[in-house]
């Protein structure tokens, strides 16, 4: 599923190859991809707009319109945003096409079926975004925010963390590297974690986010981007999927899957120990 590293890195690739283009002409080729407004409308709506922003919110990407609209997608487990040419015509599994000037479209395919897309103006889209928490990479995602939100919870952190109202767009895969980098397990309640784990943790989310987007993405089947190009982050991965495999951190032990609330889950026993850290472990953290 594209997280904010995979949707940050197709943003990117739009803003330098289509702003400014004007979109000619839509047609819709699945049904169920306009979730707002009618099919008609939303065709209606597009057609002769020129793209004047291109930006990201958690896991949506949006594209800004000289109409004041903006076209809003959820790549959700296999979008893909394919700009003809260079990339080849693709044949199946196609949502939506967007004609553009110079002879270019732009498509939207998706194996799962799963994408869907909006077509909003202001208020619609301030409304969208409205109960979403901060973005993980700005200044507002800071120890203290997350002591401040989560410190008096008694909910498991990693599904706080999934939680698109506390922090927008983490998904499995970097919650599971963040928490192992933090030394902090999966089903450790928000409660119990120190000064010192929420510092490590909030560096942690920082760094494995920025890591992705410098490897362009992590693709294990389905994530392409704007170019047709898988990204390289699953080369660098440190627990997830890598069951099995001895600990990165050299504890001697290995990698193991569990489920955690109802999600695949990666991690080290001997590195995140389930209770956390002993006595002074706790003094050393803070």
């Amino acid at each position: 599923m594209p997280e904010l590293p995979e949707v940050e890195t197709i943003k990117e690739d739009l803003r330098g190859l289509v702003f400014g283009a004007k979109v000619e002409d839509a047609e819709i080729l699945d049904p169920a991809l306009v979730e707002q407004p009618s099919a008609e409308e939303f065709v209606r709506r597009l057609r002769d707009t020129r793209i004047v922003e291109v930006r990201r919110r958690a896991k949506h990407l949006i594209v800004g319109l000289d109409s004041g609209d903006a076209l809003v997608l959820q790549l959700k487990i296999g979008g893909q945003l394919l700009l003809v040419p260079p990339v080849e015509e693709p044949t199946t599994a196609l949502m939506l096409a967007l004609r553009l000037d110079g002879d270019r479209r732009l498509f939207l395919r998706d194996e799962t079926g799963f994408t869907r897309v909006r077509l909003l103006d202001a208020k619609g889209l301030e409304e969208r975004f409205a109960e979403l928490g901060p973005e993980p990479l700005s200044g507002e995602f800071h120890p203290g925010y997350l002591r401040e939100k989560l410190g008096g919870r008694r909910a498991r952190i990693k599904g706080l963390l999934l939680d698109q109202k506390i922090v927008a767009g983490i998904g499995n895969i970097y919650v599971d590297e963040a928490l192992f980098d933090a030394r902090i397990h999966p089903t450790r309640k928000a409660n119990t974690l120190t000064q010192g784990e929420w510092t490590r943790l909030q560096s942690a989310v920082e760094e494995n986010l920025k890591a992705g987007i410098e490897h362009r993405g992590t693709t294990f089947s389905l994530y392409r981007d704007v170019l047709g190009r898988k990204g390289h982050h699953q080369d660098h991965l440190k627990v997830f999927v890598q069951e099995g495999k001895p600990c990165p951190g050299n504890c001697g032990g290995k990698v193991v899957r569990e489920k955690v609330g109802g999600r695949a889950t990666f991690l080290c026993p001997a590195c995140q120990p389930e209770d956390g850290p002993g006595e002074e472990g706790r003094l050393e953290l803070g």
